[in-house]
């Protein structure tokens, strides 16, 4: 563009400015924005700091009711380190007022940003889950760092678990790569049942005397809660039968130890 006609669309630009300011309405208008920190390295971070700030600003109606109106909110953190209190700095086009910002000061502290490894835990009411991955990279302020533990997901029986860094509470400044895991296995809390022993004789045989009585089981809760008794199924042997028995149990059940048994059969 020639000198002479970027002057004149400067003055044309000027002159629209100046027509907006004395014929259009004046209004206002609040504006949640990202607060953002600038001045920090790539090893340094600020804990403390809201993700956004309330921003009300003044102008020509044509202005301040633009959607695209570009409004920034900053720290200027260049050469902090430890607790600080700064102003917030707001960035609005000319010709726009900032008429109110909150919070207008802001305080927290900058710190060296660490990295570590962070074991996963699954947990779910349900019993054990297995994630496919045993750790997690965690990174954030030192001080949240060193109150890290683990990775903590509840499992809410999907494909993936989202994680959250954990010490004695949430960490919400801790970030983690990749914060979600999958699922490798899901198995049911173990629990013991005792339950009677009901002896079932071979064709043709009737028993006359069996014991025990009873057995102990272990097994997934959720399996262990419906049975309510085990068959055990003797040989075909005329007189007294003593040695292991055949129980009948689910899958994932087994008998607590050995199990022995004596039975006196007779032919029907």
């Amino acid at each position: 563009m020639r000198p002479l006609e970027f002057a004149l669309a400067l003055v044309a630009a000027l002159a629209l400015w100046f027509l907006l300011r004395e014929k259009a309405p004046v209004v206002e208008r609040a504006l949640s924005v990202p607060l953002e920190a600038v001045g920090l390295g790539s090893d340094r971070v600020a804990d403390g700091l809201p993700k956004e700030v309330l921003v009300r600003v003044r102008g020509p109606a044509p202005l301040v009711e633009d959607r695209t109106l570009p409004v920034s909110a900053y720290l200027d953190l260049s050469g902090v380190e430890g607790p600080f209190a700064r102003e917030v700095q707001v960035a609005v086009p000319q010709g726009v007022e900032v008429v109110e910002v909150r919070p207008a000061r802001v305080e927290g502290r900058v710190e060296a940003l660490v990295r570590q490894s962070l074991p996963v835990l699954l947990v779910s009411p349900e019993g054990p889950v297995t994630p496919e991955r045993a750790s997690v990279e965690a990174q954030g302020p030192r001080s949240q760092m060193e109150k890290a533990r683990l990775a903590l997901g509840l499992d809410t029986g999907k494909e993936e678990v989202a994680l959250v860094a954990f010490g004695e509470e949430p960490l919400p400044g801790v970030r983690l790569s990749p914060d979600r895991v999958r699922v490798k296995s899901r198995s049911s809390f173990l629990a013991i049942k005792e339950v009677p022993l009901r002896p079932v004789p071979p064709g043709g045989y009737r028993v006359l005397e069996f014991s025990p009585r009873t057995v102990r089981l272990v097994g997934p809760e959720t399996v262990l809660k419906d049975v309510e008794e085990v068959e055990a199924r003797l040989p075909a042997t005329q007189g007294v039968y003593q040695g292991s028995l055949d129980l009948q149990l689910p899958p994932g059940v087994s008998p607590v130890g050995v199990v022995l048994g004596r039975a006196r059969l007779a032919l029907e």
